[in-house]
């Protein structure tokens, strides 16, 4: 792991990136703290259905109110930190996930606002655990 060359933006980047799986398997308000005003994510894959709620997340509220209704439709779900790093500005996650019994992984790109909170998310989710 490393630490941003910014002391401030650094020690606050890491802060939001270690609260994001918790966020993400318990409390979705955290992204009111971690998250940028302007917040938005770009996901690599639609719901279920084919539909891409995400889509219309455009603040940290909107983000907020979609991990609730995503907590709704997904409940046991599990996130694991597999590695990450931060430089700078930017950051990156690997996860897995697991959800009745069956593990898969991801990536998560951030950029990090002058404050260390998550401005953007590309998250990209695969059919195997990252573990390997």
């Amino acid at each position: 792991m490393t630490e941003s060359n910014n002391p401030t933006t650094g020690s606050t980047a890491r802060h939001s990136l270690d609260l994001w799986l918790t966020m993400w398997n318990t409390d979705g308000a955290l992204a009111r703290q971690i998250c940028a005003d302007d917040f938005r994510i770009h996901f690599a894959v639609t719901e279920r259905d084919g539909s891409a709620p995400a889509d219309d997340i455009r603040t940290a509220g909107d983000f907020a109110k979609y991990l609730d209704w995503w907590h709704e439709q997904n409940p046991g779900v599990v996130f694991t930190r597999i590695a990450d790093a931060i430089d700078g500005e930017h950051g990156r996650l690997l996860w897995d996930v697991e959800s009745g019994g069956t593990l898969a992984g991801g990536v998560d790109v951030f950029d990090f606002d002058a404050d260390g909170r998550v401005r953007r998310v590309w998250s990209v989710g695969g059919q195997r655990s990252m573990r390997s």
